[in-house]
């Protein structure tokens, strides 16, 4: 065996179940470990530390069932639910970001881009500014509407960019140009909703776009965990044709796989998630472009990993949160990722500029 060969299998570890076996790159077990300890950390963080000081002893004994009910609404439905659906937010806006990303073959096309994100942010504004209008077309309106209504935008709106769009699969520019249009509709009607508001629905509004994790309560974090469930298990079953689109659509064909119908699979899950994140947070931007990019390079893998990516999402939107609640004004947190993120995109173009321009 030679030296180059015996380094690649030194970067590998074999893990095994039972009958079932596989291989674990090392260099991706460690950063997931690192990723993960970040996580637990920062959580730790957020349940033990806050605008009120309360003492260890006191956060411990609600944790484990024996605080006040004062107690209670300060660690648990507050602290605690909000840094867990944090992670949840972070991990599919990651997770959603990979699948576009590694759909379109392009490490720009996110949702946020592709109109999705716009899509469900206009149906939530359109609730939240106009409830007239809301409760002529379903006979109700109330606040409750608002998270199946960015849900239902981010799925129409992705109904509309696929009908455009799709010539028997996805061509990554015509996609990100039948986005791009999309999502300039979308914000279209974003803007015309906010203009026809009152002063009251408009601020609840801009703060619900700027992304912000303040409101969320515990039916939020129940909505948001079935989703993160079915997102990991589907990226887990996509693995292989995932991996196999980023050789090609022709050379993933060849390989056994069916190019047109992963991609659908690929962009519908996506879709789900990230309609499910805003429906709760609102559009947290630059999540979903930065997590796959930087789970790329940290894990070393030929392409972005939709579970990577999420593990990374989760850490930028809970650290980002964290440190939105403890500036000398509180933020929203998507105000935090925002700085993150416009730089990476920025670094992003630049390098691509200059590869292509060689």
């Amino acid at each position: 065996m030679s030296a180059r060969q015996d380094r690649v299998v030194s970067a590998r570890a074999g893990v095994r179940f039972g009958p079932f076996g596989m291989l674990v790159r090392r260099r991706a077990a460690l950063w997931g470990v690192g990723v993960v300890a970040v996580l637990v950390g920062t959580t730790l963080f957020a349940v033990f530390t806050g605008t009120l000081d309360l003492p260890a002893s006191r956060v411990w004994a609600t944790l484990l069932g024996e605080g006040s009910r004062v107690d209670e609404l300060v660690v648990i439905d507050r602290r605690l639910v909000r840094a867990v659906v944090a992670v949840l937010v972070g991990f599919v806006l990651g997770l959603s970001g990979a699948l576009t990303q590694t759909v379109t073959r392009n490490p720009i096309a996110t949702p946020d881009l592709l109109g999705v994100t716009a899509g469900a942010s206009a149906a939530a504004v359109l609730v939240i500014t106009q409830p007239w209008l809301v409760e002529t077309i379903t006979g109700t309106a109330t606040v409750s509407l608002v998270a199946p209504a960015a849900i239902a935008g981010g799925l129409l709106t992705t109904a509309a960019i696929v009908g455009l769009a799709w010539r028997g699969g996805f061509d990554g520019m015509r996609l990100v140009l039948v986005g791009l249009g999309v999502n300039a509709i979308a914000l279209a009607l974003v803007s015309w909703g906010l203009m026809r508001a009152d002063l009251e629905s408009a601020a609840v509004a801009t703060r619900w776009l700027t992304g912000s994790l303040s409101g969320v309560r515990t039916a939020d974090l129940w909505l948001l965990l079935p989703v993160v469930v079915l997102a990991a298990a589907c990226s887990v079953v996509l693995s292989r044709d995932l991996g196999a689109l980023r050789l090609g659509r022709d050379v993933a064909a060849s390989l056994g796989t069916r190019p047109a119908r992963a991609e659908a699979y690929a962009v519908a899950l996506a879709v789900v998630a990230v309609s499910a994140a805003t429906a709760v947070a609102g559009p947290i931007g630059f999540v979903a472009f930065v997590a796959p990019q930087a789970a790329l390079r940290l894990f070393g893998t030929a392409g972005p990993t939709p579970l990577a990516a999420g593990l990374v999402g989760a850490a930028v939107v809970l650290v980002s949160d964290q440190a939105a609640q403890r500036l000398p004004v509180e933020l929203p947190v998507g105000v935090v990722t925002a700085v993150i993120g416009a730089p990476a995109l920025m670094f992003l173009l630049i390098r691509y500029v200059r590869r292509t321009s060689v």
